[in-house]
């Protein structure tokens, strides 16, 4: 059996090897049997991206890595990451698949409903977001809501149960008053909350982190050696 390698890069400096291969464990109980999920994260700049100088400031490395990635033989490359840092740099330079969490999620999600909304975890970072978002391919009409919840400097992995319950009020609200029909939430470091919060507000949810690891996936298995520009 061929294995099919798809590097995730993780552009949070200093993320620590077993969460890393934590998260990639997590994700595989998603992809084929002969898909191998790596994770890398930045060794030298030291930023997590939290702002739109974070991302620029990252992208240097993370070219760098995508780069290193096709040369070791991976068939796709996944920016693990809300603001897909970098995205088309790395296409521009790469011939494989370059896939960003949200884009990724935002595709998947026009599939599965015609109102999307779309919870981050800073409220003041909603109207760059807003901006940003409109520009990834999707009808801006189909971004029904763009809101956060309170988690700014929290880690979600430490305060699992605290960030569902935040998800799934605001979920409620936002299904109740914008009548999003799909909930997107906004930080792929929300990975695994996504069953629990569909049951909760009774509509479809999208993990950006197995979105784009799915569809990095999907890509890989009909690349045809050709720049991809998704």
């Amino acid at each position: 059996m061929t294995i099919m390698k798809i590097r995730i890069i993780n552009p949070d400096y200093g993320e620590r090897q077993s969460d890393m291969e934590a998260r990639c464990r997590w994700l595989s109980q998603y992809t084929a049997l002969d898909t191998e999920l790596s994770m890398e994260c930045l060794t030298e700049t030291r930023v997590t991206i939290d702002s739109p100088a974070d991302a620029v400031l990252a992208g240097p490395e993370i070219l760098r890595m995508a780069e290193r990635a096709e040369a070791e033989g991976c068939a796709a490359v996944v920016l693990y990451c809300f603001s897909d840092p970098a995205a088309d740099a790395c296409r521009q330079r790469l011939s494989i698949p370059v896939i960003g969490g949200a884009q990724a999620s935002l595709v998947m999600g026009a599939l599965a409903g015609r109102r999307l909304g779309i919870i981050l975890t800073d409220p003041a970072r909603i109207p760059e977001k807003g901006q940003f978002l409109r520009t990834l391919g999707i009808a801006p009409e189909r971004i029904a809501a763009i809101d956060a919840i309170p988690f700014a400097g929290c880690s979600i992995w430490g305060n699992r149960k605290e960030a569902l319950r935040c998800l799934i009020e605001k979920g409620m609200e936002l299904k109740e008053t914008a009548h999003v029909d799909v909930l997107i939430p906004g930080c792929l470091s929300f990975l695994g909350l996504g069953d629990a919060l569909a049951d909760a507000v009774g509509v479809p949810v999208v993990d950006p982190a197995v979105a784009a690891v799915t569809l990095a996936e999907s890509c890989a298995r009909q690349h045809r050696r050709a720049a991809w520009s998704i």
